[in-house]
């Protein structure tokens, strides 16, 4: 135990998922809305979800505000694009706690720092279709390693960390489904990312912020704000853990199901009331622990449902084309990326999905070499 963490099964783990790919997959759902609407704000709860042949309990709500303003108190509800970028900081700390894990590193403490400009419209309201601009996001981290140590886990960070990756990648919604009132459903192509996007340019921008803290194991918090200096109402703290089955302890939503929620609240928004909308994604561990080169490493299979008795699939294509995460996500793009150890600052990088391919790529020719060499040996010795 390190960190919190007992990762001494990942190498049986790792044996399993081989023999049996169905016991990899783990996918996760929300809903929306949860309980009673209230104006101007909409509660997401978190559905059972399953790990591989396991179905894991998962009873959280997650609370959005639907407008960017600057004039909330604090402790307000998050907008859906300050969640959005706490699921990308919360989740690189996952990874990142995994790693200096792996590498018998012993933490003091580790905080994600994410930051993005979300373009505004004349009245104040994010403009359509439009993705979040300059994603960035800066890992500080206080522990007793050497900065090429250090180096090194926040390069598999970049290629491994599932909402990393789907905020790098070209991640779309691959299935949109309309289910009617009398049950009929309809299968929808997702609409190009920024369809709807409006033509005219935005009055401002504004900045989103979100910074996850690494607490013990898996465990962890996050505090978001939006708005300019000097006038940025904070939101939280709100927390962040895995399931049991995934080395956690169940005590708060993970970062894919807050990802999901951040989705479903801001369509929420673009849909006439009265409109259901859950949404799905997968991680499989064959692609985070890159056991199976083919199998991607990010948050995939993403989905969406939505049941309305008056939603017509134009509305909710055209709900889809202004959405700003899914445009945010469907778009490949460059993540900044920095990295602190111990208040020096050791790595600044532009993160692209090319250099994080090839580090898979790496690993698998290294991987493919270990075993020809074992391999040797072990014919070596039958000739013995």
């Amino acid at each position: 135990m390190r960190n919190g963490l007992n990762i001494a099964g990942v190498s049986e783990m790792v044996h399993e998922i081989r023999e049996i790919p169905a016991e990899a997959v783990a996918r996760f759902a929300v809903e929306t809305p949860a309980g009673v609407v209230t104006p101007g704000s909409v509660t997401s709860r978190t559905l059972t979800a399953r790990n591989g042949t396991v179905r894991m309990a998962r009873d959280f709500r997650l609370g959005h505000r639907l407008t960017v303003t600057a004039d909330e108190p604090d402790g307000a509800r998050p907008t859906p694009y300050e969640s959005a970028l706490a699921a990308l900081g919360a989740c690189v700390m996952v990874t990142s706690v995994n790693g200096y894990t792996a590498r018998g590193v012993t933490l003091g403490a580790m905080s994600i720092t994410v930051r993005a400009d979300l373009e505004l419209d004349a009245t104040g309201r994010p403009v359509a279709g439009r993705p979040l601009q300059n994603i960035a996001w800066r890992c500080d981290v206080d522990c007793d390693t050497d900065p090429d140590t250090a180096r090194s886990i926040n390069r598999l960070v970049t290629a491994f960390s599932p909402n990393h990756r789907v905020f790098l990648d070209a991640a779309p919604l691959d299935t949109v489904v309309l289910v009617g009132a009398d049950g009929r459903t309809t299968a929808l192509d997702a609409p190009a990312p920024g369809a709807d996007s409006e033509a005219a340019g935005p009055a401002r921008s504004t900045t989103v912020e979100a910074t996850v803290t690494w607490e013990y194991g898996s465990e962890g918090s996050y505090v978001t704000t939006v708005g300019t200096p000097g006038a940025r109402p904070r939101s939280g703290p709100w927390g962040v853990d895995q399931a049991k089955q995934m080395l956690g302890i169940d005590r708060a939503p993970n970062s894919q199901e807050i990802l999901l929620a951040a989705l479903c609240a801001e369509l929420t928004s673009l849909l006439p009331d009265g409109s259901v909308l859950r949404a799905a994604g997968l991680l499989d561990t064959r692609g985070m622990l890159n056991v199976a080169r083919e199998v991607p490493s990010r948050f995939h299979g993403l989905s969406l449902e939505a049941v309305a008795q008056d939603l017509s699939a134009r509305d909710l294509s055209r709900a889809l084309a202004r959405s700003v995460l899914l445009a945010t996500l469907a778009t490949p793009r460059e993540v900044d990326v920095e990295l602190w150890l111990a208040g020096r600052q050791v790595v600044s990088d532009h993160s692209i999905t090319a250099d994080a391919e090839a580090v898979r790529d790496e690993l698998t020719r290294k991987a493919g070499q270990q075993a020809e060499q074992t391999n040797s040996r072990k014919n070596a010795g039958h000739d013995g």
